[in-house]
């Protein structure tokens, strides 16, 4: 697929040309094999786990092909740190970013 021919409508809107409406129905088509294939992995691992019980390595003929373990982390508990601490302490802790959140508007929004 080749150069984009896209036009810019108005400020932050552009008109996609053909090319790129097919590379929307391929990322499209795409995540709907994800998903698909998502949920025959989410069925296979609970098969899995199941197996392991309480046990942390799964083992095929004498050679370990699945570990289940145990890790903690430490998160922070940021609503509680509102509740105890001055808010110019928190505003001095924040950090803002901005972001670009790419979504795929279905025909009804």
């Amino acid at each position: 697929m080749g150069v984009s021919m896209s036009v810019e409508i108005e400020k932050g809107i552009v008109d996609f040309d053909s090319n790129i409406a097919a590379w929307l129905e391929q990322y499209k088509n795409a995540l709907g094999q994800i998903k698909q294939l998502q949920e025959v992995a989410d069925v296979a691992r609970s098969h899995i786990e199941a197996a392991l019980g309480d046990n942390q390595i799964g083992m095929y003929h004498n050679r370990p092909v699945v570990r289940w373990s145990f890790v903690e982390s430490t998160r922070f508990d940021t609503k509680r740190a509102r509740e105890l601490l001055p808010q110019q302490v928190i505003e001095a802790l924040e950090v803002k970013s901005t972001t670009r959140r790419f979504t795929i508007v279905n025909e009804d929004d």
